[in-house]
């Protein structure tokens, strides 16, 4: 039975590479480490608590795809589980021509109670709970057109709270650093 439960592990990372990399992400993003509260490994639960980032490098990164009538550009920032180097949150900021408004998508992990949302916090701002629109083997996504004010905020590296419910229903929050949003931002201009 470990054994099935390692294949299925591998099934899904090599899923969620190719879904990134339909999402215009490398695997090349630096990443923020987070330390797994349970340590039971495989059973599907979402990391509960993370652990300060070790240097202030900035954490978001820039990937463009050559598409008709431009370049497609996102600012993305990719958290990992530190012990085992699995996704566990995907943040992707999208301006493109399609869209009047920078788009902000949220891929979370599989294991999330799916009626809860993503509940997404922008600096001090009240939550907004974003309903997930679509799950595959890589995880479930949330999409969110951002306002000015948020936009601003950001701008102004406000960090990011990510919440979200495990199948529990026990609530798990990501502090997503927003350090470097502003010159990831300025490049997809």
């Amino acid at each position: 039975m470990l054994r099935v439960s390692r294949t299925s592990a591998r099934k899904v990372q090599i899923w969620a590479v190719l879904v990134l990399c339909v999402f215009g992400l490398r695997n090349s993003a630096v990443a923020q480490t987070f330390q797994e509260k349970n340590t039971n490994s495989g059973s599907g639960t979402i990391p509960a608590q993370a652990e300060q980032p070790a240097s202030q490098a900035p954490s978001w990164t820039v990937n463009c795809t050559n598409v008709p009538g431009g370049f497609d550009c996102r600012a993305s920032q990719t958290l990992f589980i530190k012990n085992t180097s699995t996704r566990v949150l995907t943040l992707v900021v999208r301006r493109s021509p399609e869209f009047k408004k920078p788009v902000l998508l949220i891929q979370g992990p599989l294991g999330m109670y799916l009626p809860a949302g993503i509940a997404l916090q922008i600096g001090k701002d009240a939550a907004t709970i974003l309903p997930l629109q679509t799950c595959t083997q890589a995880g479930c996504v949330a999409e969110h057109a951002l306002t000015d004010a948020e936009l601003t905020a950001m701008q102004g590296e406000a960090d990011l709270t990510v919440s979200m419910q495990d199948l529990n229903k026990k609530p798990t929050t990501l502090k997503v650093p927003g350090l470097g949003f502003t010159q990831a931002y300025a490049k997809l201009q």
